[in-house]
């Protein structure tokens, strides 16, 4: 074996049932020395370290027994503090998001405990410094040859017990010789208590009761037994799964309800009557106990009651930062869509106002700066077209964009132009997977596409960060805002909106520009920022970043990008234009190119329904493009046929409604035409039937010669008919006809 300082030789079982294999650490060695100076690990009762020859067995006690052990059959491992007792240390006493709420006396005694825990500490650091002062007597309390009137005489110079200084001696050379070697191990209280095997087991063991006295009936509560343990067990195998989100109170009682509460009788109107047994009833302390032992720990229970994803998003450990893998501005955009919380009014309100739903906000910051780079409003709800429009508003110039929306732009306001090199999304609908690989496969220069885990919304920090920071700086204050804790008695949010689309446009461009202009963000500057006198404002750190870390950045024109980004569509070449095969709206244009090109397909058979793949505005039906070269000067546009000259100008979702609700009528009318169909025939064949019978016995004519005589049997029914002609000429002449 090669041994170490702090290397851990680990003893073998020596009976069947021993569960903690005997450890020894390594205090002293010199390399090729046949000298070890060894330490047992053991904080209860804490051994002094020996010297011991390399080689030679090893003396262990078990069970009051002493047993020789080989040298060779221990095994080398490495020194580890990965334990429940200093993890429950440092959660409870040193993350700050571990401090209790509710009453002050909880919070204070917390804090109090957390400064004496550190004193000890610190108290035993102080110990151990002054003993290794001397090497000498280090060495003598290695050999067994101090004496132990010198140890207390140097423990009470240093104001502590003599037992005090033996023990933290001991566990500080037995694990690791470091401070956290001398943390409180508080987590072993109790640990050698065994669970009762049932009641009686329990009451034998525990006559007057474990804990201190209830005030109420100067009583103490049962013992839990390994009975009630199994019941635990059962219960989370069985209700758990549709009450785990309930808290662990609420959980007890639906664990007492089933298993400790029965019915004693029933009286003569089935009335029930219901009690508790002792001998089952656990209190909510004991239930959560056993609780997550039957989880497996603590954690495994919060991560059954969360749910996997939601865990991991909650109670992670942020180890490092998404910095790390940025190199500057726009390397990596993050988009996220939010509903905001604010209520709207349509802005074709005439005579009274007209609230509208909530408009769904895209947004698109840059993780490098924590600059806003572009966002899009949707009425429409999450959908593809508002992702294009937002990535769209990002990546290109702004003035247009804002002198829309009337707002005053200045050069420079807003200097957001570039196409990043990453884009993270989640896993969204409408980040449809077919519409991002064909932007990475654009030549807009888009070169990776990262999509987060679900529902975990720190993967996409960024965004998610001034998502709520814009609801605490301008949402929530404006008219019609949504906020959390509204009293009931006062009326909906929405009887109280006044902006329009238009104005909510401009009050997050005027939001937008000033939180890039104005905020101070110091944990995205560097010392190199530093240097060269760069303040942390994203506008300034997006243009330092631009010019030396980017080399300018990537821009295309608007048209590129626009065809990059708009969703595609099937479509069939067809005699007029084109025509998309899902919604079935025709499209024409006077491109001669793609004329010629639509004359060799209609030309030849076996092109017939020729597809192409046109760019479409989902949400709107005047218009389709369709790219027949490789630049964006080869993008040809189509406008909607005049045969669908119906569904111009309307919404794409009311142009498919008209067209749906005119296959139904044609649908319904050829199903309704074939039954009176049938039904006119059934008359007609009623009649025939009818007709021949009253012919039958009469003469017929014989042979296949045409009847003879049909002129002069004509003659009775022409007189028949000028009769009824002229009833009808008189009828309409006379004046009663109208009466």
């Amino acid at each position: 074996m090669e041994l170490a300082i702090n290397k851990v030789l680990v003893a073998p079982p020596l009976h069947s049932e021993d569960i903690n294999h005997a450890r020894f650490t390594v205090v002293e060695y010199e390399y090729g020395s046949n000298i070890v100076i060894l330490c047992q690990q053991d904080r209860r009762r804490p051994k002094k370290p020996f010297v011991h020859r390399i080689g030679s067995p090893l003396k262990l006690t078990h069970c009051s027994a002493t047993e020789w052990v080989d040298w060779h059959l221990f095994s080398l491992v490495s020194q580890s503090f990965s334990d429940a007792v200093h993890i429950r240390y440092y959660r409870d006493l040193w993350l700050s998001q571990n401090i209790p709420r509710g009453k002050s006396k909880i919070i204070e005694h917390f804090f109090k405990r957390r400064e004496n825990r550190k004193k000890k500490v610190e108290e035993k650091r102080r110990v151990v410094d002054a003993f290794e002062q001397i090497i000498q007597r280090k060495v003598a309390f290695f050999n067994g040859d101090i004496p132990t009137r010198s140890i207390k005489s140097f423990a009470k110079g240093l104001g502590v017990t003599y037992d005090f200084l033996w023990d933290t001696l001991c566990v500080y050379y037995a694990f690791g010789q470091c401070e956290e070697a001398l943390i409180p191990a508080y987590g072993n209280c109790g640990s050698n208590f065994a669970m009762p095997e049932n009641t009686k087991d329990a009451e034998r063991r525990f006559p007057t009761g474990r804990g201190r006295k209830r005030k109420s009936n100067n009583q103490v509560k049962r013992v839990s037994n390994k009975n009630d343990f199994k019941c635990v067990e059962e219960f989370t195998k069985s209700n758990f799964d549709g009450e785990k989100y309930l808290s662990i109170k609420h959980l007890c009682k639906l664990y007492n309800a089933k298993y400790a509460i029965t019915v004693i009788y029933e009286d003569d109107f089935g009335r029930k009557i219901y009690d508790y047994i002792p001998e089952k009833y656990l209190t909510v302390s004991q239930f959560k106990t056993l609780l997550f032992k039957a989880c497996d720990g603590r954690t495994k229970f919060e991560k059954i009651k969360h749910g996997a994803k939601e865990f991991r998003n909650k109670f992670k450990i942020q180890t490092s930062t998404v910095m790390k893998h940025v190199i500057g501005p726009s390397h990596m955009y993050e988009i996220d869509a939010t509903v905001l919380d604010v209520h709207l009014i349509s802005k074709y309100c005439t005579e009274e106002s007209l609230p509208i739903e909530r408009p769904i906000l895209y947004s698109v910051v840059d993780v490098s700066t924590n600059i806003f780079v572009g966002f899009h409003l949707s009425l429409n709800g999450a959908n593809v077209e508002a992702v294009c429009l937002a990535l769209f508003n990002a990546m290109s110039d702004k003035e247009q964009f804002c002198k829309q929306w009337g707002y005053d732009y200045q050069p420079g306001d807003w200097p957001c132009h570039h196409v990043c090199h990453t884009l993270v999304i989640d896993r969204g609908a409408e980040y449809l997977d077919a519409a991002m690989s064909a932007l990475i496969k654009s030549q807009i220069g888009l070169a990776s596409i990262q999509i987060t885990e679900a529902y975990l919304g720190r993967a996409k920090g960024s965004v998610e960060g001034l998502f709520n920071k814009l609801n605490k700086s301008c949402i929530h204050g404006l008219p019609g805002a949504l906020i959390k804790g509204r009293a009931k008695a006062k009326k909906d949010p929405s009887n109280h909106a006044v902006y329009t689309i238009d104005d909510l446009y401009y009050i997050l461009i005027e939001e937008v520009i000033a939180h890039n202009n104005h905020t101070i963000l110091n944990k995205k500057v560097t010392q190199e920022h530093l240097e060269n006198g760069i303040r942390g404002i994203p506008r300034e750190l997006w243009n330092w970043g631009m010019d030396e870390l980017m080399d300018g950045g990537k821009t295309v024109d608007p048209k590129t990008l626009m065809s990059a980004l708009l969703p595609k569509k099937k479509a069939i070449v067809s005699k007029t234009g084109v025509e998309l095969m899902k919604e079935g709206f025709n499209y024409q244009t006077s491109n001669k190119q793609f004329e010629e090109l639509r004359q060799e397909i209609s030309i030849d058979p076996k092109r017939s329904g020729f597809e192409i793949e046109v760019m479409a505005l989902p949400s709107w039906t005047q218009k389709v493009w369709f790219q027949m070269g490789t630049t964006s000067n080869d993008i040809i546009d189509f406008d909607l046929a005049d045969s669908n000259e119906l569904l111009k100008n309307l919404h794409s979702e009311e142009g498919l409604a008209v067209l749906e609700d005119m296959a139904v009528f044609a649908s319904g009318a050829r199903y309704a035409n074939s039954v009176d169909d049938s039904i006119r025939v059934k008359k007609q064949r009623d009649i025939a039937a009818s007709n021949c019978e009253n012919l039958r016995g009469l003469m017929r004519p014989e042979g296949k010669s045409p009847a003879k005589g049909k002129k002069l049997n004509t003659k009775v029914d022409r007189f028949y008919e000028a009769q009824n002609n002229a009833n009808t000429v008189c009828t309409a002449m006379s004046d009663d006809y109208n009466h």
